[in-house]
């Protein structure tokens, strides 16, 4: 006499391959959300990179034009309306005199492409801001941060560009 075995899973083999799935699915999951987190850390790196290297090649446009004083263009670069500070680096799109206020706004979409939206935003205001970069300012620098991670509750990128001296300071910053 020959036994048959039964052909197909039992139900147990099936609910721990259902369990073994949902664990993977899990790990999946949680790996593509932190993908969003990555790449715009990733975007935010490179546009501030993009913010750095336009303020060096327009202050060697400066240079190379025999410059000695604040500009209220430099011809060639941009629009063609970007104002200097003294010492020959980006300051506004509006001219030499415009209020560091203003300036800092500016300077953002004056000396570089992008789609990320800016605004200023007092530190009280951060967390229910809806631009992608807060900017703020003093009177020798511009600061421009990463909302996203903000208001996440995560560490962000934080730019300072000091428009005097063209010296830029990418950090990680938390804010809570």
């Amino acid at each position: 006499m020959i036994k048959q075995h039964p052909k197909g899973f039992t139900l147990i083999e099936l609910v721990i391959v259902i369990i073994i799935l949902g664990i993977l699915a899990v790990a999946a999951i949680s790996k593509f959300i932190n993908l969003q987190g990555d790449a715009r850390n990733s975007a935010m790196s490179g546009q501030f990179s993009a913010f750095k290297g336009a303020v060096s090649i327009y202050h060697a446009g400066w240079n190379v034009a025999g410059n000695t004083r604040a500009i209220e263009k430099l011809a060639g670069f941009g629009e063609g309306n970007v104002a200097s500070s003294p010492e020959g680096y980006p300051y506004s799109t509006s001219g030499i005199a415009t209020s560091t206020y203003e300036a800092c706004s500016e300077l953002w979409h004056g000396i570089t492409t992008t789609d990320f939206t800016i605004g200023y935003v007092e530190d009280t205001d951060l967390m229910t801001s809806d631009i992608d970069i807060a900017y703020t300012y003093s009177s020798d620098h511009c600061i421009y941060r990463d909302l996203y991670f903000i208001q996440r509750g995560e560490t962000t990128k934080v730019m300072n560009y000091y428009f005097n001296t063209g010296k830029i300071e990418i950090i990680d910053a938390f804010y809570n």
